[in-house]
């Protein structure tokens, strides 16, 4: 509808609906965006923690294999090669 035939009133009526709108979708948007970056973070901070326990768990495992003796069974003897025949 042409704004010509429109009285003032209706002329500033549908500029504010328009412009509540606008703002409206602006702070829904914020809302949307905050609630996205609060995902991002808590996902940043538990791979972190995850981060921190298998290296911690890590750690621990290669301390405690090298503490671990050396069985007999695990040193690896050289082979002797079998007589040549004549």
């Amino acid at each position: 509808m042409s704004s010509r035939n429109m009285k003032l009133d209706e002329i500033k009526a549908r500029a504010q609906a328009a412009f509540e709108t606008t703002e409206q979708r602006k702070r829904d948007t914020l809302v949307a965006w905050q609630a996205l970056e609060d995902q991002s973070s808590q996902t940043r901070l538990k791979t972190e923690k995850l981060r921190a326990l298998r290296l911690a768990r890590d750690a621990e495992e290669a301390a405690a294999k090298a503490k671990a003796p050396r069985s007999a069974a695990a040193v690896k003897r050289p082979r002797r090669a079998a007589a040549k025949p004549l």
